[in-house]
């Protein structure tokens, strides 16, 4: 099955030749001064490692934002961000050697309707396989 090397939340984030390029990357901790807040933009950096007998299978990956009670946040439609993965094998890889990919997913206008404990949730297939928490929190001294 598909895993996740890593996955890595940002200001901003981008891929080029095979890498990320991030600006901003590990927070935890999101703040606004009043609520409901939409928060502008915001990335997702995942290298997913694909292995050998996976290759060459479309994979479904789905990213959400759940809240404390485990529902996502993200409106209906478009809902989670879903996208097909296949992961080729080059004629040249060694058997058994496993292909990894830098994917980036961008959210904009991502709304938050009280402060508490989130999570950025990636599944593959339906199932969980990785996930980043975070928090909304009111701007400190307000």
């Amino acid at each position: 099955m598909l895993q996740v090397d890593y996955l890595v939340l940002a200001d901003w984030a981008a891929v080029a030749e095979g890498k990320h390029y991030i600006q901003g990357a590990g927070w935890d901790t999101l703040f606004a001064q009043s609520f409901p807040v939409v928060h502008q933009a915001m990335s997702v950096a995942v290298r997913v490692r694909v292995p050998w007998t996976d290759t060459n299978v479309q994979h479904v990956l789905e990213l959400d934002i759940i809240d404390a009670d485990g529902r996502s946040i993200l409106p209906e439609p478009p809902g989670t961000l879903r996208a097909p993965l296949t992961m080729g094998r080059p004629a040249h890889t060694p058997p058994g050697n496993d292909q990894v990919a830098p994917l980036v997913f961008n959210l904009h206008r991502v709304q938050f309707a009280a402060p508490g404990a989130y999570a950025m949730v990636l599944r593959v297939e339906g199932h969980d396989v990785a996930r980043s928490p975070f928090q909304v929190r009111g701007t400190p001294g307000r």
